[in-house]
């Protein structure tokens, strides 16, 4: 476990102008919460005026914080990306490109980058997420227990075609890698692959998952950080919620109203790490029929 006097961590998010009071309200919950000491670096869609940054600033006061423009950065990272043009492009058109390039390549030093979602809400004390020595020579996700939210369809994992291998259910709320485990030639390769593309928004995603099957990767507990989709439970172990756009209006509504969280403001919650399993045909067919029954018919 990393502590305070350790090593100096730098977490990374990605905020916008919009919704940027609930962004802060999670971010001071990951301050408040954390016993691993870290400095804050948040990258912006461009849409930030100097007034947000201020006001940024004020609220995370007492954390460095550093915001940095992702559109003036966009030089920097494509010279990163020098002699892969697929993944140039994706991260020119794609604010998921943003999210996934940009934290890689802030310091290029440090082999190990930690991101995070601002939509993930922290709810007691934790100690030893920001553990390196769990990230060396993988990655490390959130876990999916309810779908593979992936841009494949079934049909993709059959064939004589090149075919993606992934994961079982990751979800992108929380990605740490260790830059020298990422397999750059698969990454080039799937983006191009615009066939596999089903769904546009889970083009990255579904990358990761592939890369994920290509190292040492590991999922937070599920149980310990929680992606609150509507049947999501919160137990006495959860010391983070990932609350989607879908559902997060309930969602903070319910966690408002609950006065039967007991916070033990003593006692640092330890996560726990799972190694990721290859995902099949058949596993990956049993997980859309599952999103479908979910998201067509309201069946949780």
């Amino acid at each position: 476990m990393e502590k305070k006097h350790d090593k100096r961590i730098v977490v990374q998010s990605l905020i916008g102008t919009k919704q940027l009071s609930f962004y802060l309200w999670c971010l001071k919950s990951l301050i408040e919460f954390s016993e691993d000491h870290f400095d804050l670096h948040l990258h912006t869609d461009g849409s930030l005026s100097q007034t947000d940054e201020d006001f940024i600033h004020s609220e995370l006061n007492g954390t460095k914080v550093t915001i940095s423009n992702s559109t003036l950065n966009t030089d920097h990272v494509l010279d990163c990306l020098s002699g892969r043009p697929n993944c140039q492009i994706f991260r020119k058109e794609s604010i998921w490109g943003i999210e996934f390039f940009e934290p890689l390549f802030v310091n290029l030093k440090d082999p190990v980058s930690y991101y995070l979602d601002a939509d993930i809400l922290f709810l007691q004390p934790f100690a030893g997420l920001f553990n390196r020595s769990q990230t060396e020579t993988g990655a490390i996700f959130l876990k999916d227990t309810q779908w593979d939210a992936y841009c494949l369809r079934p049909s993709h994992f059959i064939g004589d075609h090149k075919k993606p291998e992934v994961v079982e259910g990751i979800n992108t709320g929380l990605v740490f890698w260790d830059k020298r485990a990422i397999d750059w030639d698969y990454l080039e390769w799937f983006l191009g692959a615009h066939h596999l593309h089903h769904i546009p928004e889970w083009i990255m995603p579904t990358a990761q998952a592939g890369l994920a099957n290509r190292c040492n990767a590991k999922t937070v507990c599920p149980r310990q950080i929680t992606n609150l989709y509507p049947n999501a439970k919160i137990s006495d172990q959860t010391f983070g919620a990932h609350l989607y756009g879908s559902y997060r209006k309930n969602w903070i509504e319910k966690l408002e109203k609950d006065e039967n969280r007991n916070i033990i403001e003593t006692k640092n919650i330890t996560p726990c790490f799972h190694e990721c399993r290859k995902q099949t045909a058949i596993g990956y067919s049993i997980k859309q029929i599952k999103r479908w029954k979910n998201t067509r018919l309201n069946l949780w």
